[in-house]
């Protein structure tokens, strides 16, 4: 499994380190992303000091990125390899409720979201 290095928080408030996960196998519907450049937003700084309650430590930060596909899942059909791309708030939608459906997924019943229960693009890697 590949290893990525980051930055995250420790802890709530928490400053910046050093930090190398595993990124897990590629799955059918995943997108690996190589970070190229990352925003910070104040929705970062809420998250790490887990102002909503959404929270997981260690928390990499990032939810504005634009990098190049690195690797894609066998479902995956609108991006390849090489491609430049731009990570959001969202991560993932369910593509199945009725906003989806009507090409309003930025209002989709149940979002990923890229920071919140995985890691975010202060990081080389991010998917």
């Amino acid at each position: 499994m590949p290893k990525v290095d980051a930055y995250a928080a420790m802890e709530a408030g928490g400053e910046l380190r050093p930090y190398t996960f595993e990124l897990g196998e590629l799955e059918a519907d995943d997108i690996d992303i190589q970070v190229r450049h990352v925003g910070l937003c104040h929705s970062d700084l809420s998250m790490r000091n887990n102002e909503w309650g959404l929270t997981q430590y260690p928390f990499v930060p990032g939810h504005e990125v634009a990098g190049v596909v690195e690797a894609v899942g066998t479902n995956v059909k609108h991006v390849k390899v090489g491609d430049r791309v731009g990570l959001g708030w969202h991560s993932g939608y369910c593509n199945s409720c009725a906003q989806c459906l009507s090409g309003d997924h930025n209002i989709c019943d149940a979002p990923s979201m890229t920071i919140a229960g995985r890691h975010g693009g202060f990081a080389y890697h991010v998917r």
